[in-house]
């Protein structure tokens, strides 16, 4: 009674801001909502929205159960494979020799394999073991594998190295998969569908079949860009003949500004695949698919605030009332994914304490 009777002798514009203050800190208390927050998360194919589920997976919980693992494990025996079947492939067309010919019949028995069509497990694995460590360490090999990685058309790459560069410890028996390997292994969709976080319901809804145009909910979106894309040239979904997968998202994105159930919505960006852009801009040239860039193609800080430009530009000319945020990520990184998603959170909590009129 006294606290309330002191507070009256105080200027009125600092009696609403404390009652404001306490109101917030009520909210807080009811863990922020009084219904759950919906994230969207949204983005191209190889954008990395399955390996953000997976992030979430690590970050929020449960653990991997030991079934989930075996699958995983036998999904990046089949990644190892096709990937080193698709090298091979590669090596013989651009008719780069083998530097050992007794890998010839190691070919042999790895392109033989067919992976889709069989249940790979660590006994069955064992006998390939051998023939893929001799393959992936042919000199042969090695210029297809950086010869095709200039060429920036081999979107399995990201992964392969990094499995075959492990193959002394997922050759084992014994292997498990760890959660580094589950970040880099590229399966179906079984990590996707939804967490809830803390009152938050994290979704996805796959661009491909613009399943998102009857999406009923107001929310908040996480728009996922592979920014290393910018020269990976794909099929057309959002534009009328074949572009880049970049020019895609910028079209994928503009339609989500102007879905008339997105319009009251929050758009969060995160520019994916800040490791893999880092290290393309060293030898490529952005200016060969967009003309109108302006800086130096070999600085990633050039490059990254051009890509940022390009989105702000489709969305100031749809809607330049509405608040621009983004973020660069790396979506194998889990610290750095726990780091932006803390960012996201905080941002979903002022864009709602804005519309109580709380801020």
């Amino acid at each position: 009674m006294l606290k309330k009777f002191c507070w009256s002798f105080l200027p009125k514009q600092e009696r609403v801001a404390r009652q404001r203050s306490r109101k917030i800190d009520v909210m807080l208390k009811r863990d922020v909502f009084m219904f759950p927050e919906v994230l969207l998360v949204l983005g191209n194919s190889q954008s990395g929205v399955s390996t953000f589920f997976k992030q979430m997976r690590i970050i929020t919980g449960p653990e991997f159960s030991q079934q989930e693992l075996i699958d995983f494990r036998r999904t990046i025996y089949m990644n190892i494979i096709e990937g080193l079947q698709a090298l091979v492939i590669e090596k013989n067309s651009m008719g780069i020799p083998w530097e050992n010919s007794a890998n010839e019949t190691h070919k042999m028995l790895v392109t033989s394999v067919e992976s889709w069509n069989m249940n790979l497990k660590p006994h069955t694995f064992q006998g390939f073991v051998t023939a893929i460590n001799s393959l992936w360490n042919d000199s042969g090999i090695q210029e297809a594998y950086s010869k095709i990685k200039k060429m920036h058309n081999f979107v399995t790459y990201e992964s392969v190295k990094y499995f075959l560069n492990n193959m002394n410890r997922i050759g084992q028996l014994s292997y498990i998969p760890c959660k580094q390997d589950i970040l880099y292994a590229r399966e179906s969709c079984r990590a996707r569908g939804y967490f809830v976080h803390r009152n938050i319901l994290i979704t996805e809804l796959r661009s491909k079949r613009k399943y998102y145009l009857s999406y009923e909910y107001e929310t908040t979106i996480l728009f996922m860009v592979a920014s290393s894309d910018f020269d990976q040239v794909t099929n057309g979904l959002y534009t009328s003949n074949e572009s880049t997968s970049l020019v895609e998202s910028l079209e994928f994105f503009k339609a989500v500004l102007c879905n008339s159930l997105f319009r009251k919505c929050t758009i969060i960006l995160f520019f994916n695949k800040t490791d893999l852009l880092a290290e393309k801009v060293q030898t490529a040239d952005i200016r060969k698919y967009f003309p109108e860039f302006q800086g130096d193609p070999h600085s990633l800080e050039d490059v990254q605030r051009f890509l940022v430009e390009c989105f702000r530009e489709r969305m100031t000319t749809v809607d330049n009332s509405r608040p621009f945020f983004y973020h660069f990520t790396t979506a194998v990184d889990t610290e750095n994914i726990r780091i932006e998603f803390d960012s996201v959170k905080k941002t979903i909590l002022r864009e709602k304490l804005k519309a109580f009129k709380l801020l």
